[in-house]
């Protein structure tokens, strides 16, 4: 049955016309790719468009799935449905989020996620911010996530393994690829004691368009994003976009402003994107629920409270609350009992945090 959902979720989305947006809408409304391709002719409403793109699904575009799943499996890659309940949460509720995610190592993941990215050429001072920032983190049991890129991703990756911690490396290319190539070994480790993830298939190589594609997974899969040291040109900018678009926090220590490799620092500040960066505890008073400290406390908080949380990095309107929810009528509901506990509270319409 997996299998069959597997090879029909690569079909639909290699269909042209289906994006990931328009993907994740059917996958909203039908529940599974199988569902979508067997059911959509069954409803007008969806438009006579789509579903023709739908239906254009033919028996090879199928063959080539099942194809890619035995090929996958030879090589220990487990490829997980955007349909499947184990597939990440945080990215499962962005707008584009990757039909299928090639997978290896120990999966699912952690839940409890801080993405941290950076310039492939760190300074002295970009080396000393992964000893401040992600050490710390990853000794709180932080799942670190990063890019596995030369430089900043891989020092993170190499903090959080070497403080006993999950990693996840989200690649820019096939998950049968192994780039820089010096990074073999570190891959080898992620495999072991965390995971690697790819949106792309096996045999992808990697592009000047795969990796800012990649970067909104980065940014999708976390609670927030840290960019510790990043130029004006940096990837890592388009990094934070993602996470701010997506009303995730993002952070950043401020640079020196006669230093090229922490421009861009700067400038998400003065952009009002992220959060100047001083110490971990900036970061556990924005998500506290990432924290032991506050994991150790007998209130345990739903998907639902956490995003909430994560929302409230500034005091927000009713109106924007309900709307990040598409005005689900039951989070009044959770508002409510989570001002009771403490959590949240209520002024003239806003809520914000208390903590």
């Amino acid at each position: 049955m997996l299998e069959r959902e597997i090879a029909y979720s690569l079909a639909l989305s290699k269909v042209k016309g289906i994006g990931y947006r328009t993907f994740k809408i059917l996958i909203d409304r039908f529940g599974s790719a199988v569902a979508t391709v067997e059911n959509i002719h069954k409803f007008e409403d969806i438009g006579k468009n789509l579903i023709q793109t739908v239906e254009s699904i033919c028996d090879k575009d199928l063959e080539d799935g099942y194809k890619q799943i035995e090929k996958a499996s030879k090589l220990g890659v487990k490829i997980v449905p955007l349909s499947s309940p184990d597939y990440p949460k945080l990215l499962k509720e962005i707008p584009d989020p990757p039909p299928v995610l090639y997978v290896k190592g120990n999966f699912p993941i952690p839940e409890n996620t801080l993405s941290v990215v950076g310039t492939r050429n760190p300074s002295v001072y970009g080396k000393f911010l992964v000893g401040k920032i992600v050490r710390p983190l990853a000794k709180e049991g932080v799942n670190i996530v990063s890019g596995l890129a030369s430089g900043i991703d891989s020092m993170a990756h190499r903090a959080a393994l070497e403080e006993g911690s999950f990693t996840t490396a989200v690649l820019g290319h096939g998950i049968d690829f192994v780039f820089p190539p010096q990074n073999k070994a570190l891959y080898e480790k992620i495999v072991n004691n965390g995971c690697l993830i790819s949106e792309f298939p096996l045999g992808t190589k990697p592009s000047k368009y795969t990796f800012p594609q990649r970067n909104r997974v980065i940014a999708g899969i976390s609670y927030g994003t840290i960019v510790l040291e990043a130029g004006l040109n940096s990837g890592s900018l388009i990094t934070a976009r993602y996470a701010d678009g997506y009303s995730r926090v993002v952070f950043t220590p401020p640079g020196n402003i006669n230093q090229e490799s922490t421009l861009g620092n700067n400038l998400l500040i003065k952009q009002s994107i992220a959060i100047p960066l001083l110490s971990v505890e900036d970061i556990f008073n924005e998500i506290s629920f990432l924290s032991k400290d506050f994991q150790r406390e007998d209130i345990e908080l739903t998907d639902i409270e956490k995003k909430i949380l994560s929302l409230l990095t500034s005091p927000k309107h009713i109106d924007e609350i309900l709307e990040e929810f598409n005005f689900d009528v039951e989070i009044d509901n959770i508002l409510f009992e989570m001002t009771l506990k403490g959590l949240i509270k209520e002024e003239g319409g806003f809520y914000y945090r208390t903590g």
